[in-house]
């Protein structure tokens, strides 16, 4: 057990993060992964066939997105100088950002419940025992049955990125969401310019695979952008007015229709600030920032 910081994070109390998975056995489960990389930092993977095959459908969907949106369409109109380069380099910057906040949010520890012993100062006498792992929790953990193991203020497991959506991740899952439907309806509004404003291509290769096929290539990302930008709205607007409640989405799967007075309204400030960290918020949508934890009430209750 290392020396405590300050203002401890979750990640304090976990013991044996050496530069390999020298980590006791018992501090993660037989589903989990954990990599320390140069450069890339700590990973968390989730060995999950089904959320494997998932993740890699999202990733070959931002490929797709990428290289139609910029190589079909966008990139010879702005050789034809019609598609304007400030325009080109917005639609590169959301790809970059969605990519960035995909890896971030698949590969984050959601908030794995920490062992801790009694030399780390922490009351648990109101915790609970997890019947199907039996460890104590904090009373707003739920164990995840994909993963095996038990995370903090669990929203969901969230296939797509093969990881559960909890207290450290839950930002990187924001920032997805936010940067893939900002990529879908640039996407969107770049096929409506490439179809009714744009005029035809002219220094494109007549002969090329992708000018031949420039039709199909159009409408299925029409196909997919609009759906997948109903879908992205659609979580954000759930996942904000969850974050005003301070309430999860298990919760509300739980006990969809709560008691008003047991309804805790925040302001946007303050649930986005508990959730995003301390820092500036001009930096909260930046996906390769490191949160700086706030104390979690429902975790710590005699911090050091």
């Amino acid at each position: 057990m290392y020396e405590k910081e300050e203002v401890p994070s979750l990640s304090t109390f976990v013991s044996g993060l050496g530069l390999d998975n020298a980590a006791p056995s018992s501090e993660y489960s037989s589903n989990i992964i954990v990599k320390s990389l140069p450069i890339l930092g700590r990973l968390h993977f989730v060995k999950d066939r089904n959320g494997i095959l998932s993740l890699t459908f999202t990733f070959l969907y931002w490929v797709y997105g990428t290289w139609c949106g910029l190589v079909v369409v966008l990139l010879p109109h702005m050789r034809d100088k019609q598609a304007s380069e400030p325009f080109v380099a917005l639609y590169v910057l959301c790809s970059v950002m969605c990519i960035c906040a995909l890896f971030r949010a698949a590969t984050l520890n959601p908030g794995r419940v920490p062992l801790i012993s009694e030399k780390d100062n922490i009351d648990t006498s109101d915790w609970e025992m997890c019947d199907k792992c039996q460890r104590k929790r904090p009373k707003r953990a739920h164990h995840c049955r994909r993963c095996q193991q038990c995370v903090l203020r669990m929203d969901h497991h969230c296939p797509w990125i093969n990881n559960c959506v909890g207290e450290e991740n839950h930002y990187a899952f924001m920032q997805l969401l936010f940067w893939a439907f900002c990529l879908s309806w640039m996407a969107f509004w770049s096929l409506m310019l490439h179809y009714w404003y744009y005029p035809a291509c002219i220094t494109c290769d007549k002969e090329s695979f992708e000018f031949i096929h420039e039709a199909w290539f159009t409408y299925i990302l029409t196909a997919l952008a609009i759906f997948m930008g109903i879908m992205m709205g659609g979580q954000l607007i759930g996942q904000h007015f969850s974050l005003l409640l301070d309430r999860t989405t298990l919760e509300n799967m739980k006990d969809p229709h709560p008691d008003i007075s047991t309804i805790r309204i925040r302001s946007e400030w303050s649930a986005y600030r508990e959730m995003c960290g301390s820092g500036s918020m001009l930096f909260w949508l930046f996906p390769c920032r490191s949160r700086k934890v706030l104390r979690p009430s429902y975790f710590y209750s005699s911090p050091v």
